[in-house]
């Protein structure tokens, strides 16, 4: 998207507002630079979604991505209960345990890496 575009989206951490695109410029342990772009939203459950963030474009994104969270949501019961079965605890134990399907938040993140400005000086993605 045109940098324009993201700005309509942009979260603003600093006033909560943690979902919509973002940028990372920042120091990692090695003293690296790491650069990202990312969007960021959560994606279940349907009442805690900012569709106004969500991108118009392409045109069936929030379809997608709301099929997406739905499969998600059914993959994390079946690997709650998978789980659960193998630590020997009843098989919805551990989907009790962090909430069940109302308190369970599903995020999406999705990164962009742009070009480098002096690729001769990148090392690669941490």
């Amino acid at each position: 998207l045109a940098v324009e575009e993201k700005e309509k989206y942009a979260n603003d951490q600093a006033a909560g507002k943690i979902q919509g695109y973002g940028s990372k410029l920042a120091n990692n342990a090695c003293g690296q630079l790491e650069w990202e772009d990312y969007f960021f939203h959560l994606v279940y459950p349907e009442d805690k979604r900012d569709l106004s963030i969500w991108p118009k474009t392409p045109t069936d994104y929030i379809e997608a991505t709301s099929e997406y969270a739905k499969c998600l949501r059914l993959l994390s019961t079946k690997v709650f209960k998978a789980l659960s079965i193998g630590l020997g605890l009843e098989p919805d134990r551990l989907e009790k345990e962090v909430g069940g399907l109302q308190e369970l938040l599903l995020q999406m993140k999705i990164n962009y890496y742009p070009k480098c400005p002096q690729p001769e000086l990148a090392l690669g993605v941490e």
